[in-house]
């Protein structure tokens, strides 16, 4: 099937943010989270428990190191995401695995690490004591959050993966109809209670990588969504066209209805048409096709009764 310039344009960049955005992910967990032995969320997350759980016998293992554990971890994932979601998901969820793992193995060492060095102090009797560094840790949460969620901001807004636990995720949601927000939430925790509380024995390793995941997760909710899909409401003289390339390229129902405006008193039509959130980036390319001028508003659709095809982010 011959592609066309814009489709191979709109390839490339996709190819470009999934470079940007998981090589931003991928300095957050090694500049921020692994100097102070938070925890990334997802598949992520997952290879630093293994990674650190053999580390607690080797203790001299390069941080480096972890690009492989990211790698073994997102492989079965990966596969899943080939056979129970699209072909084309799983690529770039190869490719993100890929930029993650190769980045994390080749990045320089945190300049932040020794913002997590334990406190020094001396008692009255001479002896030193340290104590854990609970500003540096809280600033590298809070950094790391930030970049993270950043990287995973992006990468859904326009409609990519980061790999990992968004294919898991992906496949889940379209098989069960499980939110991925929740399922992901759910492992999220389990990662930092498990990490943090069991494997390091200290439950503020757990509450700070609960920090970073809220931070994480309110970077997201601007830069994307909180919800899931969004009703587009779009007042148009070329209204007609606009339904048709939607229902096109996008294979969403339209409604089209006749509309007059109170100033103009011209006759125009609205269209309202239900789209999943990474294709609100492709929907109003293709309104842009046909109406530069195009009035769009969006509101968030909280839940859908009907006829509505669940589709794979790509």
């Amino acid at each position: 099937m011959k592609i066309s310039k814009q489709e191979s344009l709109d390839i490339l960049f996709r190819i470009f943010i999934v470079i940007f955005t998981n090589t931003l992910l991928s300095i957050a967990t090694v500049w921020f989270l692994e100097p102070a032995e938070l925890y990334a969320g997802g598949a992520t997350g997952i290879a630093q428990l293994i990674f650190r759980l053999i580390k607690l016998g080797a203790k001299d293992m390069s941080t480096n190191l972890l690009g492989w554990f990211i790698l073994g971890v997102n492989i079965p994932i990966t596969l899943i995401g080939f056979k129970f979601v699209s072909k084309r998901f799983a690529i770039y969820s190869v490719l993100a695995v890929g930029i993650q793992s190769l980045v994390v193995l080749v990045i320089p060492e945190s300049p932040f690490k020794e913002m997590a060095n334990e406190i020094v102090t001396y008692d009255a009797s001479g002896n030193m004591v340290e104590t854990m560094n609970y500003g540096g840790i809280l600033t590298l949460a809070i950094f790391g959050g930030l970049l993270a969620g950043m990287a995973s901001g992006l990468a859904l807004r326009f409609g990519v993966s980061t790999g990992g636990v968004d294919v898991l995720a992906q496949a889940i949601s379209m098989k069960k109809g499980i939110s991925i927000g929740n399922f992901t939430m759910a492992l999220n925790i389990g990662i930092a209670i498990v990490g943090g509380g069991w494997l390091q024995n200290n439950w503020f390793i757990a509450l700070f990588t609960i920090v970073r995941m809220i931070l994480n997760s309110l970077v997201i909710d601007k830069l994307h969504t909180s919800y899931s899909h969004t009703g587009l409401h779009i007042f148009s003289t070329h209204g007609e066209a606009i339904a048709h390339s939607l229902m096109s390229s996008l294979n969403r129902g339209c409604t089209l209805i006749d509309v007059e405006g109170a100033h103009s008193g011209k006759g125009f039509k609205e269209v309202y048409c239900v789209v999943s959130n990474y294709e609100i980036h492709r929907a109003l390319k293709e309104i842009k096709k046909h109406d530069e001028k195009a009035f769009i508003t969006m509101s968030p659709v909280k839940k859908i009764n009907g006829n509505f095809i669940r589709k794979s982010m790509i």
